[in-house]
């Protein structure tokens, strides 16, 4: 088991658990079989109820923080055959270690009541999903998403309290990565506060006064998935992904990417200063 940490921003970093630990564990397995048969849906016609319901499913999972997708990685503690001693965190030079400790930290204080009481109220929905009736060849979607999202829940709750016992008992071995320098070399990011977004995406609110049409306007989040000056571009991902081997590692990297972006969007957005330039670069 390693941990990756890879900067999106000067300040926001995306997080990678990759584990190929063997597991005891009976539900994980069958997740990992009904993973099997989710991605067989991909196969099918677009246009088909199976088809559209992958669709339809992938955007959701698009839409699940990128932190619970980084702490379902981490392993179930009781489900491994021996007790972690040591785990390679491995991230650029650049990031002091101790700031990934101190965040690492304060993301498992949030992560763990916040799943433990999703986690419940996922359960709490089942038996009403129970309820719909059951149709032939249509599966019932109510009952697979609570159902799904009952297990995620509880594998980002048994991963955060892991990640939390790793800690604390000084297991987590922080080692700048060459590799990780050589890619990101002459990559020039941005911190979050001084960041300029695309015209396309803070035009609409750039009026001095903002108008009550703006402020209920939905900002449109389509180009954060393209190169931004000041953030990680998709290029170096795929080369982070490919070079470091990790399936599913480039998912997860532009899955956080997005989000994080988003997330700055809206925070300018709610504060009325998403047409507005960050402040140092103003007189400029």
């Amino acid at each position: 088991m390693r941990i990756l940490v890879v900067p999106i921003l000067k300040n926001r970093w995306a997080y990678y658990c990759h584990s190929t630990l063997p597991t005891t564990s009976r539900l994980t397995q069958f997740v990992n079989w009904t993973g099997s048969k989710w991605e067989k849906f991909g196969e099918s016609d677009p246009t088909s109820w199976k088809g559209k319901l992958f669709k339809t499913g992938n955007n959701f999972m698009d839409r699940m923080d990128y932190e619970e997708w980084f702490l379902k990685g981490v392993p179930i503690k009781e489900d491994l055959e021996h007790e972690l001693t040591k785990v390679p965190v491995h991230h650029p030079s650049s990031i002091d270690s101790a700031i990934i400790r101190e965040l690492l930290q304060t993301a498992v204080e949030h992560r763990l009541p916040y799943h433990k009481k999703y986690m419940y109220y996922s359960a709490y929905w089942i038996p009403a999903a129970l309820c719909f009736a059951v149709v032939p060849l249509i599966p019932n979607i109510p009952l697979a998403y609570n159902t799904f999202r009952l297990y995620s829940h509880f594998k980002a709750y048994k991963g955060a309290q892991h990640l939390e016992y790793l800690t604390t008992h000084n297991c987590l071995n922080f080692e700048a990565s060459s590799d990780l320098d050589r890619i990101l070399q002459g990559v020039q990011l941005s911190s979050s506060k001084d960041l300029i977004l695309p015209s396309t995406i803070t035009e609409p609110f750039s009026a001095t006064e903002p108008t009550a049409v703006q402020t209920k306007r939905k900002p449109n989040l389509d180009p954060l998935h393209d190169d931004i000056m000041g953030v990680i571009d998709i290029n170096t991902l795929n080369r982070i992904a490919h070079e470091c081997e990790v399936p599913g590692l480039e998912i997860e990297l532009k899955r956080a990417r997005f989000q994080i972006l988003s997330k700055i969007v809206h925070d300018r957005a709610a504060k009325n200063t998403l047409g507005q330039l960050p402040v140092e670069w103003r007189n400029e």
